[in-house]
């Protein structure tokens, strides 16, 4: 605000945070301009903050940007003290003395009026610009030439009329705000202008916390609230005008509006809400034109340039005021939310759709007996596809059971009987040539005895029926690593039980299948294999430290894989494989302990 001897004040515009430059930093070249910002206000202020990023956003557009100091006269909290304003203006001087400035930005009259009658020592000659809300209450401009500044035209009048258009019965004003003295004099202003317009003044301005929110649920019909914010109450309390405006909101009994709009007094009525960064923006300008050499002036930044009309329709509805009677334009926040007003167009646009859809879903439903039928006979189909897979894995090991037992009864018989008779050959032999081809002839059959054992072995290994799963498997991980030269790790549960014979087989088929895997693909040194029973089920864990592969869905499975996945699945069981690059690859096989065997 702006004050003068007669006590009237005006709300100040707030500019520009600019960095804060700290008072160990070298003083500036000499090449270097420097504007000096002087606040009335505290950092803390909301719109303080807005205006500041405003203020930094029009500085930054200087071809070469001047250096930026700012202070805070903050008299609000400290203007009671008769010697502030001459105390802080010695500290300035000291603080700054020695380093260039060559314009200084205030942003108050009180401010302004410091600075004017300043000691001739302090900066002679610097320009200073000020920017206020509201004309000057003395001519400043007239007694110092050298002085410019900006001016924002004063919207509070007009505030007026539009809360008097919204509630017509209104015939009396409740100003609210502080105790200080700062504050006193401001409230004195905003009373001045209730008047002007006709209307009566309920001051409730220096009251305590307590007596203010008893006054504000007692107000008469025709009075309004108008809060211009509360910085120290009565008590000498301190606030910020932002955490007490909702609950004063809250409390009283009538409407109440705030000067800062929305976004600073959650629960007003709402009103006139000024773009502060664009007002920011604005004395930046002025004070880069009066930096280049301008010559002092005044100009005026009109309300409807940095004004918009914003309500609450919370406050609306509650006090039982129809939109209709805003003024043309306004903005309307924290509506309920309605589907067609907010979403006219795309309203229609889905009643269109829907007809449309309509039709096609009328279309769909004469196909939905055919699709049932399909689904039905797909799903007949697939019972039998399972039927016959179990019927074919049934099959193939009965067939290789007979057909291990006709290379071992048989077939191997004879090749050990043509063995036994190429050794009696090689005996009686009468030279040595003769008897070498023999031993080689008889070296090979050897080999084909041993490679038609270990073929019945796999096609069907006896020790599977004769001494049970966990025999057979020790003995097919001996020879793996005979074969290999790959290390097999056996770890059966000590609570292990026999088994019914199709989950042995079925067991023994995914070791032989995932040990095939290991030797040709993975370039292991090691695996690990563990067999778990649980209560009602059979846990089997084959596990590598080789190279892995990458598994996304959509390459295709060998059909050992294929294979072993339709016996587990034939006994109810599951098959997992995980995997990755560089990662070794884990098989697990799950089985119910007491699936029956395969007919």
């Amino acid at each position: 605000m702006n004050f003068g001897a007669t006590g009237l004040a005006l709300l100040i515009v707030a500019f520009a945070a600019v960095p804060l430059a700290h008072a160990s930093r070298s003083p500036p070249l000499p090449e270097e301009r420097a504007i000096l910002l002087i606040w009335e206000q505290a950092p803390e202020f909301e719109y303080v903050r807005q205006i500041n990023e405003g203020f930094r956003s029009g500085i930054s557009q200087a071809a070469k940007p001047p250096t930026v100091y700012i202070e805070y006269l903050d008299d609000l909290r400290f203007g009671d003290r008769s010697a502030h304003r001459q105390d802080f203006l010695s500290w300035l001087y000291r603080k700054y003395e020695g380093r260039r400035i060559d314009v200084i930005a205030v942003t108050a009259q009180a401010t302004l009026q410091l600075l004017v009658d300043r000691p001739a020592h302090m900066w002679p000659d610097v320009p200073i610009t000020f920017g206020t809300l509201g004309e000057l209450t003395v001519d400043i401009p007239a007694a110092h030439p050298i002085v410019s500044g900006l001016v924002l035209e004063n919207y509070f009048p007009e505030y007026l009329r539009v809360a008097r258009r919204l509630l017509p019965h209104t015939r009396r004003i409740a100003i609210v705000q502080g105790a200080s003295k700062l504050e006193q004099e401001r409230a004195g202003w905003w009373s001045a202008q209730v008047r002007e317009q006709g209307l009566e003044v309920l001051n409730l301005s220096g009251l305590r916390e307590a007596d203010l929110f008893d006054r504000l649920t007692r107000l008469p019909d025709d009075t309004i609230s108008f809060y211009f914010g509360i910085v120290r109450d009565a008590d000498d309390r301190p606030f910020l005008p932002s955490e007490i405006a909702h609950r004063l909101a809250t409390a009283t009994n009538r409407p109440i509006f705030g000067l800062e709009g929305k976004d600073a007094y959650l629960g007003m009525m709402g009103g006139p809400v000024a773009d502060w960064r664009l007002t920011g923006r604005e004395y930046a300008r002025h004070v880069l034109e009066r930096l280049d050499g301008a010559p002092p002036r005044v100009e005026t930044l009109s309300a409807t340039r940095y004004t918009s009309m914003v309500f609450d329709a919370r406050q609306l509805k509650r006090w039982h005021i129809p939109e209709s009677r805003l003024p043309a334009g306004s903005t309307v926040e924290f509506r309920e939310p309605s589907l067609w007003r907010d979403h006219r167009n795309t309203v229609i646009a889905a009643l269109g759709i829907g007809l449309v859809q309509t039709s096609l879903i009328v279309a769909i439903l004469f196909e939905r007996r055919n699709r049932a039928r399909a689904r039905a006979a797909l799903s007949a189909s697939y019972t039998q596809l399972r039927n016959l897979t179990t019927r074919l894995i049934t099959a193939q090991e009965e067939e290789r059971t007979r057909i291990a037992r006709d290379l071992h009864d048989d077939i191997g018989q004879r090749v050990a009987s043509l063995s036994i008779a190429l050794s009696r050959l090689k005996r009686a032999a009468p030279d040595d040539q003769n008897r070498g081809e023999l031993a080689s002839l008889q070296q090979q059959t050897a080999s084909l005895s041993t490679d038609l054992r270990h073929l019945s072995h796999d096609l069907h290994p006896g020790v599977l029926e004769h001494l049970g799963l966990p025999q057979a498997l020790r003995a097919r991980c001996d020879e793996f690593t005979a074969e290999s030269g790959i290390e097999v790790e056996l770890s059966v549960d000590p609570n292990w039980r026999s088994l019914q014979k199709a989950i042995e087989v079925c067991l023994y088929r995914v070791t032989q299948e995932a040990l095939r895997n290991v030797w040709q693909h993975a370039r292991a040194q090691h695996v690990h294999i563990g067999l778990e029973h649980g209560e009602d089920c059979v846990r089997m864990q084959i596990s590598d430290d080789g190279k892995g592969f990458e598994r996304n869905g959509t390459e295709r499975a060998g059909l050992g894989l294929v294979s072993l996945g339709e016996r587990v699945r034939m006994l109810g069981g599951t098959l997992d494989i995980r995997t990755a690059p560089q990662s070794g690859t884990v098989l697990s096989v799950t089985l119910p302990s007491g699936a029956s065997d395969a007919s």
